[in-house]
């Protein structure tokens, strides 16, 4: 196989060593996150019950953002992009194509599936942890993280896309906003609202995932060059 060209080679160390370092950013701020949440909420009910609530967005995060979103957007867009770069100006923008008729309809099944997860909190908190000894705290809980599987599907539809733009900074730095978020959120409210401000955090957090990356893929993909 042909070597890639200087221009390749030096854009792939850049792209590997920018993941790589806001990877390691993130991974930071979320041992502070797990830090501060023991520092504010100790063990007991009421990590408990968020510990509960957080089985959601760990598998929200890992089908949505990580894994299955990835391998079925990233090579949708790049054939859209090489259809786009054959095409003339004239023509229509396959990019535009595959948004208009990709997003919208995620966004209603995700909406969909989150509202059912947050109708059915008692039943999941139930299943997940049968002898907790406060479960109304975390059905509310879980009632908040639910969210995060619109934001984290919305967040890993944009990181397909920019990532098949070859455009690495915004899809690196959703999990620092995540915990950042968190961790703001577990300071300027649990003393009033308890270990739930962590769980308003992971759905802050979900919600500005989503929101970093939005002005990078309207520039990339809404604007056709």
């Amino acid at each position: 196989p042909r070597r890639p060209s200087a221009p390749t080679r030096r854009f792939l160390a850049r792209a590997t060593l920018l993941s790589a370092a806001l990877s390691m950013a993130g991974a930071l701020l979320g041992l502070g996150r797990d830090q501060a949440l023991a520092h504010l909420f100790g063990a007991g009910a009421e990590s408990d019950a968020f510990l509960v609530a957080w089985t959601v967005p760990e598998m929200a995060s890992t089908l949505l953002i990580e894994d299955g979103m990835a391998f079925v957007l990233v090579p949708a867009f790049s054939v859209a992009l090489a259809r786009r770069a054959a095409q003339g100006s004239g023509s229509p923008d396959p990019v535009r194509a595959l948004v208009s008729s990709s997003l919208p309809r995620l966004c209603l099944a995700l909406a969909g599936t989150a509202a059912l997860l947050a109708a059915g909190a008692p039943m999941l908190v139930s299943v997940l942890a049968p002898g907790l000894s406060d479960p109304s705290l975390a059905v509310s809980c879980t009632r908040l993280t639910a969210t995060c599987v619109l934001s984290f599907g919305i967040a890993g539809y944009f990181s397909a896309a920019l990532r098949a733009h070859r455009s690495y900074l915004a899809p690196g730095a959703i999990y620092i906003a995540y915990n950042l978020a968190i961790i703001a959120a577990m300071f300027a409210l649990g003393a009033r609202w308890g270990v739930q401000a962590a769980a308003l955090g992971v759905a802050i957090g979900g919600c500005l995932m989503a929101a970093v990356q939005a002005p990078p893929v309207w520039r990339r993909i809404a604007r056709r060059p």
